[in-house]
């Protein structure tokens, strides 16, 4: 999987300042794919990235993206037991509730190396999507279950840049105003969304369980 599509693709960052320069080596470890500059095509979940966690107006940095001759891991075509993983590596922290040693077989069955990569593109986590993973971890989802989860709320994916290449290829074109007036509520509604039609599924151990994966010695 070494091309995104589209040699040259529109990019979109929220945040609480104009961000002309994207910085590489900046951002937190912890994030879904570790240290990066997260994006995403859609416009409008930009917007709610912006206002999320401060709640006040920010912006929605448009960028020109040429992703020609990247390599390019493509997180969201692969089995989900790799994001999983990825995300369980990146996140441990949030995962702990004495699981450690069936998370430390599962890493070690399906954590894949992300270093060569210089883009993922996958899913978004939102808190919605941690507790699937808590839920599979205490063997009370299915990886089917989860994959259909994982439509709820319509959030999209993220794309997130890794090497120095990718950022040097990254250029600002302009901003938008991220209201948050508008898109606050837009981001609640959705997270709402998730978790109402997640606590509404049924049969939620239909299909493979971790314990399927690991086997029961190594709960």
């Amino acid at each position: 999987m070494t091309n995104i599509g589209e040699n040259k693709i529109t990019l979109y960052h929220g945040s609480e300042k104009i961000l002309k320069v994207p910085e590489f080596g900046k951002g937190e470890i912890n994030n879904d794919y570790g240290q990066g500059f997260y994006c995403t095509k859609n416009k409008g979940l930009a917007g709610e990235w912006a206002v999320l966690w401060t709640e006040k107006d920010g912006y929605i940095n448009e960028y020109s993206f040429d992703c020609s001759g990247l390599k390019v891991l493509y997180l969201n075509q692969m089995p989900v037991e790799h994001w999983i993983a990825i995300l369980i590596a990146n996140r441990r922290g949030n995962y702990e509730k004495g699981y450690q040693k069936r998370m430390n077989v599962f890493l070690d069955k399906y954590l894949i190396d992300i270093s060569p990569y210089d883009v993922i593109e996958g899913w978004r986590a939102d808190d919605a999507y941690y507790s699937y993973v808590e839920d599979f971890l205490a063997i009370d989802l299915s990886l089917e279950k989860m994959k259909e989860a994982m439509k709820f709320g319509d959030f999209g994916n993220q794309i997130c840049l890794k090497s120095k290449k990718a950022f040097d290829r990254i250029i600002f074109t302009t901003y938008y105003p991220a209201l948050a007036a508008r898109f606050y509520q837009s981001a609640k509604n959705r997270d709402k969304s998730a978790k109402q039609q997640y606590w509404q599924m049924q049969d939620t151990t239909t299909g493979t369980l971790l314990i399927d994966l690991i086997g029961r010695e190594n709960l």
